[in-house]
């Protein structure tokens, strides 16, 4: 069995991903009460509506880049390799995933409050 492993274009490869990963990822903004997505003084009222609304554009938003950048792979643009088309998606999965899981601990929840007797 050889041993056929091209050093330099793999290490292209992980520099390529080093700069992708410094120069697009993009911290959630977090306000004093550790909230994603909302900005402002810890004085203001926060509502749950609002948080939920811009988690889920942000959910979205993985999921289009994620989208965008498979289709630019398969249709063979330019400086889109399978390394940034592997790691969009295995982003969009997870955040699906936890946006469900989120989901499925409201339904919970609610079936709980629902359930109370008074």
């Amino acid at each position: 069995m050889s041993n056929d492993i091209n050093t330099s274009s793999m290490m292209m490869q992980m520099r390529s991903m080093s700069d992708m990963a410094a120069s697009k990822v993009t911290p959630l903004p977090i306000n004093n009460e550790g909230l994603p997505g909302i900005q402002g003084s810890s004085d203001q009222n926060v509502e749950f509506g609002s948080i939920l609304k811009s988690a889920l554009q942000q959910v979205n938003g993985i999921q289009q880049a994620s989208a965008d950048l498979r289709d630019d792979f398969i249709s063979g643009k330019e400086g889109v390799n399978l390394a940034e088309v592997m790691i969009a998606s295995e982003k969009s999965s997870v955040a699906f995933g936890v946006t469900l899981e989120i989901r499925n601990k409201l339904l919970k929840a609610y079936e709980t409050v629902k359930n109370i007797r008074v």
